[in-house]
């Protein structure tokens, strides 16, 4: 199992789990298109995900370089312990696999959600306004676009 973290300097880290090559290489499919920048060379993306998980094979760490964001692939950190639950308590082990914590996947929504992301940061970075989408426009324009008018002004 792969642990594939996502990292970008405006954004907060991602991390998402991969059972085999094939999700590896549609998380990285899907922060290329995050960025509106799609892999428009299959087999060239393909041998780079089958090196990166090479890597990871080899050295228990891979990392790429998906335009501006970096995508880590990692060995899954396994549990902190069990000390004091009913199966430990029984004779079963201390620890496990790591199986016992959350592993979220790569999903439809999970892009999404990296695409608005990226797509705030670089607003942020340029001057602009990431929850409103305005581009450096004036503060007058900018504020005013904030301003939420109630229900009755909008009666005839």
């Amino acid at each position: 199992m792969f642990e594939v973290t996502i990292e970008h300097p405006g954004i907060e880290d991602r991390t998402y789990f991969a059972d085999r090559q094939g999700e590896l290489r549609n998380i990285v499919w899907g922060v290329a298109r995050a960025q509106g920048k799609p892999i428009t060379n299959d087999r060239e993306m393909i041998a780079i995900v089958g090196g990166i998980a090479s890597d990871w094979a080899i050295r228990g760490e891979a990392t790429l370089k998906v335009h501006d964001v970096t995508v880590i692939v990692r060995d899954p950190a396994g549990c902190d312990g069990h000390a004091g639950e009913d199966g430990v308590l029984l004779g079963g082990p201390e620890t496990c696999d790591g199986s016992c914590k959350p592993r979220p996947r790569f999903s439809l929504a999970a892009a999404a959600d990296l695409t608005c992301a990226l797509d705030d940061a670089e607003l942020d970075a340029t001057g602009g306004c990431g929850p409103c989408g305005f581009a450096g426009a004036p503060e007058t324009l900018h504020a005013a676009a904030h301003v939420v008018l109630p229900a009755t002004s909008l009666r005839g």
